[in-house]
């Protein structure tokens, strides 16, 4: 059992850390064995005089922080102030008091000893801050602090704010490691998501629940496998952590310029959707595979456009008895979630007359569609039933029946599976139903296909909008095996990336990105998110402001 300390300024504390003492408590494998109430913990690293010029800086920025919390606040608010006390009963505690002068200083020689004496293995903090002096030798795998935002280590910097002033389409939040000396720290732990450009609570919310798992994921890693994979991790990560910039709070003109921006931005946004029309439009497109155009060149695909009371996305071409057949999601505006459709192929790619072939009272969508031993499956997405539903068909490809429910209670979207000697292996979108299903990728593994399915021990296997979103079959070319998927960065659904699969084992994985598709290679297009093939033909999916795409 890992014996934990963890790093508070009070027992009053947010909702997010009381989620990650909460998990850490039940894990198992883990257990907190000792509270630090250091009131220095959630002050600047900088001299006093540095921090009041700073907290004056601030004022206007206070003003919005607090004004954007009322205005956005949701019912699973991460920073809503909870007494973490009941989660800590009967666990001792040792009160450090500050030193007013400078920061950090020393803990005293009596507390230090007092936190060795609890033989911890780590000792947690909930937020950017070096470690004050000695504190990393109180436990034999240092000190590990949670990080929003790629500023410097000062409590006064507001997190994920400045991502949002620069525009930067990706805020990302890691776990460091202080082990061998306070200004010593290594990324242990690494996460990027899509910036919300329309709220810095709305920015801040999701990822807050998000890094709310660091802790609990590599104290597992810990638990199996030692301070080594910890090590092996921290060599994995991006370590820029010297070269990234120096932040300090907003000063009154930032916050002016930030407003007017915010301001502009939203005009802008109004006066778009006057113009093209309040919904966007998803389309299909297709094209006859050649040797002249690889998986990613986006070049001569004809459009399947749709009626103009719905939109097509997510298309799936699967090959039976010689001929062709695209499944996809049809998205009827009328009742504000979609059915899977389907048509023929004609030989030169010509779509055929659309029917449905799949109903249910909820939201269905990405048609993953294939063949298992002389059966026809599909597995569409149906996170709004939680669940992950195989279909079979009884009359290809009109008619369907419910074969099997494969998981329940499940936050998962795009299940895609991909069978290798004679394994079953499941990718798919993952989270914790608080933030975004794009952010990280999970993979599972079963003997059968009604499983029971296995969740991979290293789950999540990537913590990155980027490129974990599943978008399509994974396919053989030249010899590699290829897994599409989406970055969601800029916008849901803005572009594939194309990676090769390294390595797939029941304890390992490994990926590495060799191609992508972006919506500005293509006239009019502002995203595309899913790509699927047979030997014949390809198909993607693209968007265009509806009045565009009604010409």
């Amino acid at each position: 059992m890992l014996r934990v300390g963890i790093v508070l300024d009070s027992y009053v504390s947010s909702a997010w850390v009381a989620k990650t003492i909460e998990d850490i408590q039940s894990s198992g494998f883990a257990r907190v064995e000792l509270v630090v109430l250091d009131m220095s913990s959630g002050q600047s690293n900088a001299p006093l005089k540095t921090r009041l010029r700073n907290c004056c800086k601030s004022l206007l920025f206070r003003f919005y922080e607090r004004w954007d919390y009322r205005q956005n606040k949701t019912d699973d608010d991460a920073m809503a102030p909870t007494d973490v006390s009941r989660l800590l009963n009967a666990v001792p505690s040792i009160f450090v008091r500050p030193n007013r002068e400078v920061l950090p200083a020393c803990i005293p020689q009596r507390e230090l000893a007092e936190m060795r004496n609890h033989n911890l293995d780590v000792l947690l903090c909930f937020g950017p801050c070096t470690p004050r002096e000695g504190l990393v030798s109180a436990a034999r795998c240092g000190v590990w602090s949670l990080h929003l935002g790629g500023s410097c280590d000062d409590r006064l910097v507001p997190p994920l704010f400045w991502e949002l002033f620069e525009r930067n389409p990706v805020s990302e939040s890691t776990l460091q490691i202080f082990k061998d000396a306070p200004g010593d720290s290594r990324i242990i732990y690494q996460s990027y998501a899509s910036t919300d450009q329309t709220s810095l609570y709305r920015n801040r919310n999701p990822i807050y629940w998000k890094t709310s798992e660091f802790a609990l994921r590599r104290l597992r890693d810990l638990h199996l496998n030692g301070i080594e994979s910890i090590q092996s991790v921290a060599a994995d990560c991006e370590q820029d952590i010297s070269i990234r910039a120096i932040r300090r709070p907003p000063n009154s003109l930032q916050m002016v310029l930030f407003t007017v921006d915010r301001l502009v931005r939203s005009l802008r946004i109004r006066v778009a959707s006057m113009r093209s029309g309040a919904r966007t439009k998803w389309y299909l497109a297709l094209r006859s595979r050649s040797a002249t155009h690889c998986f990613d060149d986006p070049a001569n695909y004809r459009l399947m456009m749709s009626p103009p009371d719905r939109f097509y996305a997510d298309p799936f071409l699967i090959e039976k008895d010689g001929e062709t057949f695209l499944f996809f999601e049809d998205f009827r505006f009328a009742n504000n979630r979609a059915v899977i459709s389907y048509c023929k192929l004609a030989p030169d790619g010509t779509p055929g007359a659309v029917a449905v072939a799949l109903s249910r009272p909820y939201h269905l969508s990405y048609p993953f569609v294939f063949e298992d031993e002389g059966e026809m499956y599909m597995i569409p997405e149906t996170r709004g039933n939680r669940t992950v539903e195989l279909y079979r068909a009884t009359t290809f490809p009109s008619a369907w029946i419910e074969e099997a429910v494969l998981m329940s209670s499940a936050n998962v979207v795009d299940a895609t599976i991909q069978k290798i000697n004679g394994k079953y292996w499941m990718f798919a979108g993952v989270s914790n139903g608080k933030y975004s299903g794009c952010d990280e990728l999970g993979i599972f593994f079963a003997d059968a296909l009604k499983g029971p399915w296995t969740p991979h021990p290293r789950n999540p296997l990537l913590s990155d909008v980027r490129r974990a979103r599943p978008a399509g079959k994974l396919f053989y070319e030249g010899g590699r095996l290829i897994r599409p998927s989406q970055d969601c960065a800029k916008a849901y659904g803005y572009a594939l990336v194309f990676s090769e699969v390294l390595i797939l084992s029941e304890t390992e994985y490994e990926e590495r990105p060799i191609g992508r598709i972006d919506p500005d290679l293509v006239a009019a297009c502002t995203n595309t998110h899913t790509y699927n093939r047979t030997g014949q033909f390809e198909v993607v999916d693209r968007t265009l402001p509806a009045r565009v795409a009604a010409m």
